[in-house]
């Protein structure tokens, strides 16, 4: 019993000793090193690095510590380095500008790496111009927050012999490998090769990011179970985001905008089991999903706009529901390669459903079908694309609906939406 009675006063003992002293670091100040405070600082201590420029070549950090910035000090790889890199618990990395580091084909140089780490967090940052920008490496528990991590991918883009992107000259902005519990929430990420990275990461949430301007995804996710990505843009990408060989992702409020290129969509989904699609919004993208054996997966309450394609999805997605979904004014709304319609189309709305309603319960009499002749040509023969618009494609188009044959008779909306389903 007089244990429990004194642990209160055990507990504060230690959080009054672990508090920690601050040391400061300045070109005046008697300490102008980072590497030299480091090497006096202890457990709990507070680094301040006060304004100017810090060249140090690599800054290794084995002690659970903070690098605190005051008015954004520049800590620089030189083009040489990885520039600062983390293997302790407990270190918090705030308000600096980390830039410069240097590029290898042999290692992922980043600007700040956290390896084996628990409890660590980098936050308010400026993480420019290095080959990777935020990397964790099997850690745990970690946080990245309201950093811009702003890549040298720029549009002067380096060019192979053929004219091609070389995506292997640049990293990702942040990327994770083998983590767990990790939140990632309010960074700007742009002009990297992926803005985001997940490989093996669980139990995670990315939040509030903006991910723009990178060559090849906003978001690429491979192995990564039971995570959430909810309020984030994706634009201007090469592709939107790759979420692959996954389970239980849910996905929420998210934007997918601009996303043009020739074989260029807002999301893809491939190999994914059990997921959740809600309130997103595809915005003029080339495609907005293209589903790759994707199965039981919900799709509900999104807006497809002005894309070329609205969903894509193969034969071999089985057992998926849309759901009060609004597809408006695309090119295509629904292609398949297949005549089979494993999948449920329920009280979506089509803009260019031209049925009637004589009951007016808000639900069309006329069963709708989001397949277009033309639309099935193109997913099977792509050349065909060229006749797009065409007087000949047109009429086609009518006779089909009128004696449907060769688009898929079971792939079919029996309950449309007369007016847009407003969420």
């Amino acid at each position: 019993m007089g244990l429990w009675l004194s642990l209160p006063l055990i507990l504060l003992f230690f959080t009054l000793s672990a508090k920690g002293e601050t040391i400061t670091v300045c070109p005046e100040c008697k300490i102008k090193s980072i590497k030299k405070a480091i090497d006096l600082a202890k457990d709990g201590d507070t680094i301040l690095i006060k304004k100017g420029v810090y060249k140090e070549g690599n800054i290794l950090i084995k002690k659970s510590i903070k690098l605190i910035g005051e008015n954004y000090p520049v800590i620089d790889g030189e083009k040489k380095y990885e520039v600062i890199t983390v293997k302790a618990n407990n270190v918090v990395i705030k308000g600096l500008v980390i830039q410069n580091s240097g590029k290898s084909d042999i290692e992922d140089l980043a600007g700040v790496k956290f390896f084996r780490t628990k409890n660590c967090r980098i936050e308010n940052c400026i993480i420019k111009n290095n080959f990777w920008g935020i990397y964790f490496a099997a850690s745990k528990n970690g946080v990245i927050k309201n950093n811009i991590v702003d890549g040298p991918a720029k549009i002067e883009y380096l060019k192979s012999a053929f004219g091609q992107t070389i995506e292997t000259n640049f990293g990702n902005g942040i990327h994770l490998w083998h983590c767990k519990n990790m939140l990632v929430e309010g960074n700007h990420i742009k002009e990297h090769r992926d803005g985001i990275y997940f490989e093996f990461v669980k139990n995670s949430t990315i939040i509030n990011n903006v991910s723009e301007k990178n060559l090849r995804y906003g978001l690429h996710f491979m192995f990564s179970h039971k995570d959430n990505y909810i309020n984030n843009v994706f634009r201007q990408n090469g592709a939107g985001v790759a979420v692959m060989y996954t389970k239980h992702v849910y996905m929420a409020n998210n934007r997918f905008e601009y996303n043009w290129g020739a074989s260029s969509y807002g999301i893809l989904l491939k190999e994914i089991y059990d997921s959740y699609m809600f309130h997103n919004v595809f915005y003029k993208n080339t495609t907005g999903i293209f589903a790759d054996n994707t199965n039981r997966t919900v799709i509900k309450e999104n807006d497809f706009i002005e894309n070329g394609w609205a969903v894509r999805i193969w034969a071999n997605s089985q057992d998926n529901l849309f759901k009060h979904n609004n597809f408006i004014a695309n090119t295509f709304n629904i292609t398949t390669n297949s005549f089979q319609n494993p999948n449920k189309y329920e009280e979506n709305y089509w803009s260019d459903y031209k049925g009637f309603d004589l009951n007016r319960d808000g639900i069309g009499d006329v069963p709708y079908r989001p397949v277009s002749l033309f639309g099935y040509f193109t997913e099977n023969y792509p050349q065909s694309i060229i006749l797009s618009r065409s007087f000949f494609i047109y009429l086609l188009d009518i006779t089909e609906r009128m004696f449907p044959m060769l688009i898929p008779s079971k792939l079919v909306d029996e309950r449309p939406l007369m007016e847009r389903y407003r969420w």
